[in-house]
């Protein structure tokens, strides 16, 4: 069995306390005992030090049909920042036990010729981290030692834990949505990966407009933007916007995104949308749009993204709550809700395995 398998190890196991799934039914989560295998040759042990919680933790919580075959038993987390705490017999002097990592969510199989192209993202037999294979929502997980990179000593852990989402607003904002100069950009949601993928298209000299919607939970998201220096906004006018890039997984922000792009303006779409969700298209072919998909991230986007945190080294003190693993499920539920149960708006709910 490989390590992707949930009860599949290689040597000893112990137990460590994770957030897994528990069944194929809304709410199927809780924490935990997990049992972690020693290392395997290729292997290093990380000690979890802070995991954030997704969009892929939130529709394995909320059950979404498209994700029920992730199995019962799979330790979630794709958002971490650890330490080496063990390595295998023949990973390399780096990265050496103490070192401070973030890991790659998406891991090849380290064999075929995308991987031997630094490209696990394009090979065949990948796996994500907690989907296809056990995640880093615990106290300590194992991953291949290529799949990881170094922190920069200048970036708290509260920030670092941002740079898969950070990898992810890159991506769409950079890579595909090639904002830059003179560029009017708008971005649906005033959550985290939309908050990062508007503050990066700023930092490429983009004008951008953060576009979310009314309520106590928008109007705290929206303030937060503007502390952060973005615009916000609840109205568009039509045709004003050259880029939009929708990170809200809304049909109806997915609307206004037609509506408010130029003819012939750009739509990169880097949301999860969930079974069923209406996404209108009907006024595409009239005004011409170029439709880009967005998704997951490559070792390139984690680099540039972790090279842009430096520039903001503090933005997890925005950004992050932090939660205890004992109250794991609360955090999922928050997360899902987007508020803390004061009613509070939430960015980026955040578990700490090991106080």
């Amino acid at each position: 069995m490989a390590e992707g398998v949930p009860g599949g190890h290689f040597g000893p196991t112990r137990q460590v306390p994770a957030l897994a799934r528990t069944e194929v039914a809304a709410g199927g989560v809780g924490v935990v005992e997990h049992p972690l295998r020693a290392p395997g040759p290729a292997d290093v042990e990380l000690t979890i030090t802070l995991c954030g919680l997704c969009g892929a933790d939130i529709v394995i919580y909320r059950a979404d049909p498209a994700f029920d075959w992730v199995r019962p038993g799979t330790v979630l987390g794709q958002e971490a920042v650890g330490v080496v705490s063990a390595t295998g017999l023949l990973v390399p002097d780096w990265p050496a036990p103490g070192t401070r990592v973030v890991p790659l969510a998406v891991i090849g199989c380290g064999r075929c010729e995308a991987c031997a192209a630094d490209r696990p993202e394009d090979c065949r037999w990948r796996s994500s981290l907690g989907l296809g294979r056990h995640g880093a929502a615990a106290g300590r997980t194992i991953v291949p030692w290529r799949s990881l990179l170094p922190v920069p000593d200048s970036l708290p852990d509260t920030t670092a834990v941002l740079a898969e989402p950070t990898s992810i607003a890159w991506r769409a904002a950079s890579v595909v949505g090639r904002t830059g100069p003179g560029d009017r950009v708008a971005v649906s949601t005033t959550r985290a990966v939309g908050l990062l993928a508007a503050l990066i298209a700023q930092s490429r000299g983009a004008d951008v407009v953060m576009f979310g919607r009314d309520g106590p939970k928008h109007k705290s998201r929206r303030e937060l933007a503007e502390r952060l220096g973005l615009r916000a906004t609840m109205s568009l006018e039509p045709d004003s916007i050259d880029i939009w890039i929708e990170a809200s997984g809304s049909g109806k922000q997915l609307a206004t995104a037609v509506d408010a792009l130029r003819p012939g303006g750009r739509l990169v779409l880097v949301a999860l949308y969930a079974t069923g969700a209406q996404q209108p298209v009907s006024t595409l072919p009239g005004k011409k749009l170029t439709v880009l998909t967005s998704y997951s991230s490559n070792r390139a986007d984690y680099e540039a993204a972790l090279e842009f945190l430096t520039t903001v080294p503090r933005l997890g003190d925005e950004l992050v709550s932090v939660y205890p693993m004992s109250r794991a499920v609360e955090a999922l539920h928050d997360a899902a809700e987007g508020s803390a149960a004061d009613g509070s708006a939430l960015f980026k709910a955040v578990l700490q395995p090991n106080p």
